[in-house]
């Protein structure tokens, strides 16, 4: 008993002197200057955070509510974090040139799912990979993009259709697999149908990701390998990997089936000509055809080896899986907002009909989608008050200065805090109200990065911009939008992702054109 007593006390004068140190080092001074509560030894501010992921976000929001709403700092375990919500620093880390690594246990919570893909990786590994998906980005393909979705806008019209008389429909539902074969379409070369089968095993595995990932990143104790690995939340995460990867594999033994044909043929067609570079023959049809997946196909690793079906696996686990998500949640969000504001609704109705005229069921071209600026607008302004990803975080090597001079110093996590800075009154005046028309003013160039800015940017951004304003614009024009009635109220979790729990449930009337 006496040496348990003993024990205990030499713990407790460890931890006052190991903090008594702390708070004199330089580092603390920096971080000092920064608004916060105090932190607890060894937890720091963790237990104000608690042990329910879906709670913390809010928790955190109180604290810069707490703290006069502006930049501020938490101490979690040994880590320290600074949170932003000034545009100017903002700017200040996103558009640093060499500040691009994220956060470690961010990393950690996604690397089970998706790999050392260009979402998680750094160095040279990122600086290629992100290369070798530009072109399939590019302003050039979004042309040949626009014609796929307003291919399967047609048959989401139709399903919505059929199911917008009989109540409530989930946007969730039917937008997921919508986005999905999309996406498996224009940049995987192959078609996944999943619009006909809203019940797939992708989908329902899908499903879950954000919240696994969101209670990884925030559950204490998962980190704790041992323990975890005996848990049955261990069990369904391993099953969901499982039933993304092998959703991935199998695009790609599609893909890789259609490419040695292409290239087969491009060979058989060009045997008997003298002088012919099959080889620049295959990259220039590639290069027409834009499919990103083809792109990691012929891809090499730097020792000139083909890249392995595991690293391919990695890209395009990520890319399936953010690319219809976080589509699929704005698009719902705001589709949920014009149906709250029904003002609004009929404000963008209208821009629709100076566009349309009298032809309102015609596919979108390219310019049309340029001058739907209060659709835009619209979009935005969802995303501002509903933000598709809540926060993003850099692990700074070095100290980083901001404005008013004040110095976050090098290991600490600087976290974007998109919530804090979309409610910021200094630079969103009445934030609470929903009001597409502030994006006509004048803002500043950091203060809406959803796709967040600089280096690290998203590469799909303009993609994305033309797969909602397209979808959005087709629902709009075929259907009334109204709230789903008791009930049905969205019950949104700032996840690293934002969704709603419930869906989002809303009643369709089908609108008649003269």
């Amino acid at each position: 008993m006496l040496l348990v007593v003993l024990l205990l006390l030499v713990g407790c004068v460890v931890v006052v002197v190991y903090e008594l140190v702390r708070k004199r080092g330089v580092r603390w001074q920096q971080l000092s200057k920064f608004p916060g509560d105090f932190p607890l030894p060894l937890i720091g501010n963790a237990l104000q955070l608690g042990f329910d992921a879906d709670e913390s976000p809010e928790k955190i929001m109180q604290v810069w509510r707490r703290h006069g709403k502006t930049n501020f700092r938490l101490t979690i375990g040994s880590e320290e974090w600074v949170l932003l919500c000034e545009p100017d620093d903002v700017g200040a880390i996103l558009g640093h040139p060499t500040e691009l690594s994220k956060t470690p246990e961010r990393n950690a919570a996604m690397i089970p799912f998706f790999g050392h893909s260009v979402s998680t990786s750094e160095g040279e590994k990122w600086r290629s990979t992100r290369k070798l998906m530009m072109p399939s980005f590019h302003f050039k393909t979004q042309g040949q993009r626009l014609d796929v979705v307003n291919r399967y806008c047609k048959r989401l019209v139709d399903i919505l259709g059929d199911h917008g008389d009989k109540g409530p429909v989930d946007m969730y539902r039917y937008l997921r697999p919508f986005m999905f074969d999309i996406l498996c379409n224009t940049l995987m070369g192959i078609d996944s149908n999943l619009l006909e089968n809203p019940d797939h095993p992708y989908l329902k595995a899908s499903g879950k990701v954000i919240e696994i990932v969101t209670r990884n990143y925030f559950s204490y104790w998962r980190n704790i390998t041992p323990l975890f690995v005996l848990s049955p939340i261990y069990r369904e995460m391993m099953d969901t990997i499982k039933e993304i990867r092998d959703t991935s594999d199998r695009i790609i033994i599609k893909r890789r089936h259609k490419l040695n044909k292409t290239q087969n043929d491009i060979q058989d067609n060009n045997k008997n000509i003298n002088n012919v570079d099959i080889q620049k023959l295959i990259k220039n049809k590639l290069s027409e055809v834009s499919c990103l997946l083809d792109s990691f196909l012929v891809s090499r690793l730097p020792n000139g080896d083909p890249t392995p079906d595991e690293i391919v696996n990695d890209e395009i686990t990520l890319i399936c899986f953010t690319g219809h998500y976080t589509t699929t949640k704005t698009m719902s969000h705001t589709l949920y907002s014009l149906a709250k504001y029904p003002h609004i609704q009929q404000k963008v109705l209208e821009e629709q009909r100076s566009i349309f005229n009298n032809n309102m069921t015609r596919n979108p071209t390219s310019q049309d989608l340029n001058n739907m600026k209060y659709l835009e607008a619209v979009i935005k302004e969802s995303i501002r008050t509903i933000p598709t990803v809540p926060k993003i975080g850099r692990q700074i090597q070095e100290d980083l200065v901001l404005k008013d001079g004040r110095v976050i110093p090098a290991g600490s996590t600087v976290i974007v805090h998109y919530e804090a800075l979309y409610l910021n009154d200094k630079v969103y005046p009445e934030p609470h109200k929903y009001k597409p028309e502030r994006f006509f003013e004048n803002m500043h160039q950091f203060a809406f990065v959803p796709f967040s800015a600089g280096p690290r940017n998203c590469i799909g951004f303009r993609y994305a911009w033309l797969a909602m304003k397209a979808t959005l614009s087709n629902i709009l024009r075929h259907f009334e939008l109204l709230e789903g009635g008791p009930g049905t109220e969205p019950q949104f979790v700032y996840r690293i992702i934002t969704e709603s729990k419930n869906g989002i449930q809303l009643k369709l009337k089908r609108r008649i054109h003269s």
